[in-house]
């Protein structure tokens, strides 16, 4: 009996079965192929394009709170433009960027998008680390031969390139107008000499009530890659190239650059090179401070919180030919990255779209994209700041550029020999001749690594 029960369950089964797939021949052509009920559900019908398939990008960025913001409200226009892809940003903070991001990479944990220093995206790509976009290259040529000149060569490693740029930073002078003008001394333009700029720091330097007030107040390029800009301009710098290089030189001409630098220090009208700069740009919106030798995103925020400061920008100084310092920062993705030509479609319309729009708010830096750098100009200039406009533009097409850093992956090492000696050199707690054993340590270091 209970033998007979399930046989005639079986053939009501099976009776089921066959009277579903009579009803589907009914609704469907017969050479449909069998689906599930969930899949049945999602398929368009004939009349309907296919969905593309939902992507959700995530990049990670170091900007602030506000300009991190304006970022996210950016994504938008990206995601409406581009149906099926969705972006989440991942603000970070900028302490410490360089290590968290590396971290990353190296346990294949890095966001589809983050952005990069020139010398991680040299340094991790030439690891494998990060995904090869070499191809677009030939591919969106055009795009590729719109960036500053030089730009994109120093983005690639053995020829291969692993990230795209996408701002460019630079280090200038800011100054204190009204300082100048009651120290009576004339405000610096493009092409001044770093002899002028020191000239002007002793008159704007004084003592009052036991409080030192420098001259000169340098919060960025404190360094031996500062001070080779004087070097390069007269033909003689400290490494051979911007992003490699087999040895290092300490030639006369940096020695004299030095020399004015520790002259400087020793006669208080140049600020000390191993003191904290943390509150250096403070103190300069507080019209403390004469001049500023810092990078352009500080202008950001005196243009939006110090209104009532008059204040100007100029160059980096020369001794003949012009120079500036390379730092430019972009984009890069992981190696495994899975949606490989949304990424690119994220980060072409991050480097050229988004900054057109996000920079005219948050000035902090011209785009590496030359079309799309006319947003960020435009916004200082209606800002009044044609000085800085012009002084970015300038350096931007230096005759000769030098690099903020070591970009090979030897850097950490060799940069040991710089922090223990160069600043304590600058600041008369060390010998000059110091510098020579600096030399020799980073080319042993070069040397090992070859």
């Amino acid at each position: 009996m209970k033998k007979t029960g399930i046989f005639i369950i079986a053939i009501l089964l099976v009776m089921g079965v066959l009277a579903a797939c009579s009803k589907k021949s009914n609704n469907e052509a017969s050479n449909a192929p069998s689906e599930s009920k969930a899949a049945q559900s999602d398929s368009p019908s004939a009349s309907e394009s296919p969905k593309a398939e939902a992507v959700k990008l995530t990049m990670m960025t170091w900007e602030g709170p506000d300009m991190t913001k304006a970022i996210q409200e950016s994504m938008k226009k990206f995601e409406d433009e581009n149906p099926g892809i969705t972006v989440e940003v991942l603000p970070s903070p900028l302490k410490d960027y360089d290590t968290k991001i590396s971290q990353l990479i190296s346990i294949n944990q890095a966001p589809d998008v983050f952005m990069v220093g020139n010398n991680i995206e040299l340094i991790s790509g030439a690891k494998g680390q990060l995904f090869d976009w070499t191809s677009k290259l030939t591919d969106d040529g055009e795009f590729f031969n719109n960036f500053y000149p030089g730009i994109v060569p120093n983005w690639q490693a053995d020829g291969k390139l692993y990230g795209i740029p996408g701002l460019m930073n630079t280090y200038g002078v800011f100054y204190n107008k009204k300082l100048f003008k009651d120290a009576g001394v004339t405000e610096p333009a493009a092409g001044w000499t770093y002899q002028q700029m020191m000239d002007a720091a002793k008159k704007l330097a004084k003592k009052e009530s036991g409080v030192q007030t420098f001259g000169l107040y340098t919060v960025q390029m404190a360094d031996v890659f500062g001070l080779n800009n004087y070097a390069a301009s007269l033909g003689a710098p400290f490494t051979e190239g911007i992003t490699t290089t087999s040895k290092v030189t300490v030639s006369d001409k940096l020695i004299e650059a030095v020399n004015l630098y520790r002259d400087g220090v020793a006669n208080n009208y140049i600020a000390p090179f191993n003191t904290s700069t943390d509150n250096y740009p403070n103190l300069f919106k507080e019209g403390k401070v004469p001049m500023m030798q810092a990078g352009q995103w500080y202008a950001d925020d005196l243009i939006r919180t110090a209104a009532d400061l008059e204040w100007g920008y100029a160059p980096a100084p020369i001794v003949d030919k012009s120079v500036a310092v390379y730092d430019a920062v972009g984009f890069a993705s992981p190696a495994s990255v899975k949606n490989p030509e949304a990424v690119y479609k994220l980060i072409k319309y991050v480097s050229t779209e988004m900054y057109e729009s996000v920079l005219q708010k948050f000035p902090v830096a011209p785009t590496t994209y030359k079309p799309s750098a006319q947003a960020y100009f435009d916004t200082l200039k209606t800002a009044g700041h044609t000085d800085l406009a012009d002084g970015l533009d300038y350096m931007l097409n230096a005759e000769i550029k030098t690099p903020v850093r070591f970009m090979e992956p030897w850097a950490s090492k060799a940069q040991k020999f710089v922090d223990v000696t160069f600043k304590n050199v600058i600041d008369g707690k060390a010998p000059v001749e110091d510098l020579k054993k600096m030399e020799e340590g980073i080319n042993e270091v070069i040397a090992s690594e070859k």
